[in-house]
């Protein structure tokens, strides 16, 4: 049984504390801090496991609970020995930005409440290829299946990048003195919104289409912040 690893813990990592942006939307390995996980610790860390389509509901806002997984210190290992052991956990090298090893334990899941996650503080944010690792073991630890990183690539590289669409979108806002709930509620209703029978979030799974439709968004937030500063 082999599972990848990675070579350079910086291929993990989006960012790392004073890296986080605020204005990047909830995502699946968003690592918090001091947040209670109900069943499995009062306090500690914890990352988000959930797919971000099941963790948010109407207007994009996270829904009520979401799934986390408990956050822990641990040896520091070699790369090469995550490949072929330590199944029921996940690698988080240099989490903090310095030397030292916390995993995911893959048992230690439960739901935690939407109001302690935004009220929470969010020190780190994974790559794509990051997120791919933990889901990876996730899957295998739950079903022994072994999926490549390539495959969860695939299927979720439209999700990705529809975060740091997000993201960008969300940033204008705040930049305009709009908050990040507002600024998301619009994005979901201008990206979901069906025009000819075609939505943008549809066009953007075609890899093809997305160059427009980064495009079409940045305007449109653009447009909108601008309307509601003219409107005070």
């Amino acid at each position: 049984m082999t599972l990848e690893t990675y070579q350079d813990t910086a291929e993990l990592y989006l960012a790392r504390r004073s890296e986080v942006n605020a204005s990047r939307p909830l995502f699946t390995g968003d690592v918090l801090l001091d947040i209670a996980i109900p069943g499995i610790q009062k306090s500690g860390m914890a990352v988000v496991v959930a797919h971000p389509c099941s963790m948010r509901g109407k207007g994009g806002q996270i829904n009520d609970r979401v799934m986390l997984a408990a956050v822990t210190p641990h040896d520091t290992l070699r790369p090469s020995v995550w490949a072929s052991g330590y199944f029921d956990r996940a690698p988080m090298p240099d989490l903090e930005g310095k030397p030292g090893c916390f995993v995911v334990y893959l048992d230690n899941i439960g739901k935690t409440r939407a109001e302690l996650i935004n009220k929470s503080e969010r020190i780190a944010c994974l790559t794509q290829f990051g997120v791919n690792l933990l889901q990876q073991r996730l899957i295998h630890h739950l079903t022994r299946l072994e999926v490549p990183t390539w495959q969860l690539q695939q299927a979720f590289s439209h999700t990705y990048e529809e975060a740091d669409l997000m993201e960008d979108w969300n940033d204008i806002f705040m930049e305009g003195g709009v908050s990040v709930f507002e600024a998301t509620t619009c994005f979901e209703a201008f990206f979901r919104a069906e025009r000819d029978g075609q939505s943008l979030q549809k066009s953007f799974q075609d890899a093809q289409r997305r160059s427009y439709v980064r495009t079409a968004c940045r305007n449109e937030a653009a447009r909108q912040v601008s309307e509601k500063l003219g409107g005070h």
